[in-house]
């Protein structure tokens, strides 16, 4: 289930979503104001260079070995 990053056009809050289908996009609303004139942000993962911050490369894993589930330095 995605997670994506909105700015609501009218009062100005950048809030997150988990939204099943882009389709679910449109049926988002501004949690504060309750206005559905919001704006899907680019998310800061995909604007640079996540991969190589992550260890990984464009063809795949950084190193041998690296990577999987079980790997150090997960979620907290």
């Amino acid at each position: 289930m995605p997670i994506y990053e909105f700015s609501c056009k009218k009062c100005n809050t950048v809030f997150e979503r988990f939204v099943l289908s882009s389709s679910g996009v449109r049926e988002v609303t501004c949690p504060r104001c309750g206005t559905d004139d919001v704006q899907k942000m680019m998310s800061s993962f995909s604007r640079g260079s996540g991969f190589s911050n992550m260890g990984l490369t464009g063809s795949g894993i950084g190193s041998a070995g690296a990577g999987g589930c079980g790997s150090s330095g997960g979620f907290s």
